[in-house]
This record gives structure tokens, sequence and C-alpha cells, in this order.
């Protein structure tokens, strides 16, 4: 889960210099700052409902994190059929077959939460602007070669081990369950792309 640039953007420079992968951006995740008060907290987007924080902001920041989640399980899915139609390998089909198992995952919780989803049918479609642009950016590094399209799959593992890492701290029950599977699902899918590199 790319959950937040001031999260996410570190451990993805990082990452995509140690692949040499170049002009790769990563997206951040849509807030609700914008709908909240101004005051500051120190609490997790998906703090547990008994948080100390208004529920609606909780709910402003959960919806925001849950809309973005799906998308970004739907960018990976999407990133890897491309990339597995142009390079072949079990890897990419794989993979891009778990990250729809990830997707209906989030797509509970969505019902849960009474949100609409926002994914797109058509593949490397995308409401979030800055999940199109790392899709077409992703797309574009990984068409390089078959070793540059393993990279960003290496790159998109671990940047979502390291979110979904970082969201599980306050995660509430509900949503923390399906953060684990979708981390052991990373996890797997991370150690896929490291054999093949």
């Amino acid at each position: 889960m790319i959950s937040s640039a001031r999260h996410v953007l570190p451990v993805a420079v990082v990452t995509a210099a140690a692949l040499g992968i170049s002009g790769c951006t990563v997206a951040s995740a849509p807030t609700a700052e914008a709908e909240a008060s101004a005051a500051p907290t120190t609490a997790s987007p998906l703090a547990p409902t008994g948080s100390p924080i208004p529920a609606e902001i909780v709910t402003s920041d959960l919806e925001a994190q849950l809309l973005y989640l799906i998308e970004e399980e739907k960018l990976a899915h999407d990133v890897y059929t491309v990339l597995g139609d142009l390079w072949g390998g079990n890897v990419f089909v794989n993979i891009a077959a778990s990250e729809i198992s990830h997707q209906d995952a989030v797509a509970t919780l969505l019902v849960e939460y009474d949100l609409a989803d926002p994914r797109s049918d058509e593949v490397g479609e995308f409401r979030d602007p800055d999940l199109q642009s790392l899709y077409d950016q992703l797309v574009a590094d990984g068409s390089q070669s078959r070793a540059a399209a393993i990279d960003v799959g290496v790159l998109i593992e671990q940047t979502d081990i390291a979110d979904l890492t970082r969201a599980l701290d306050d995660a509430a029950d509900d949503v923390a369950v399906v953060l684990e599977r979708l981390l052991a699902g990373s996890q797997n899918h991370l150690a896929a792309f490291e054999r093949q590199a």
C-alpha cells in the first residue's frame, strides 16, 4: 500500500536508486487534510474507533486510504499484466493473479465502510492522477528489458511492505486483518521477484 509521500518517498527513492530505475516517481496518497480540521494529530489514518480523533476525521482518512489502496493494488496487477505480456514468465502471471485477490480483500472493506469502488475495468486506467502517472512510469521503466521489469516488481513489493508495516501499527482490527494478508502476499511476491533477479 503506497500510503503517503511522507512515508513512501524516501523508501522508493532509495530503492529506485539501488535498483538503477531512473525517472520512477512514487505517488502520494490522497489525504483528507483539506476536509479535516487544521489541528495537528499524531494518530494514524487507520486509527481504531476508540481514538480521541473525531470520527469524521478518522472516517475521512480511512476512506481516502482504502480508496487509494484498492487502486494501488490494481496498479500492481496492471503493471504485472502488461510486463508479463511483454516479457513472458510465470512470475508476472502468477503475481498478477494474486493481486486480484488483494483487490478482492480490500473490496470487502469498501463494502463494509459503504464506499464506492473507484477502479476502472480497463488495464492501466486509474481515477487517481498520481497513480496514473506512476503506472505510466513503471510500465515505461519495465518495458526497457526483462531485468528492468523484474526491478519494477521488486520496487513495487518493497514499497508495499514498508507501507503496510507502518499502516499496521495503528490499524483497526478489521482493517489490520486485511493489511496482514496483503503484507504476507507482498513478502511472497518480493521473494519471487528476487529469485528472478
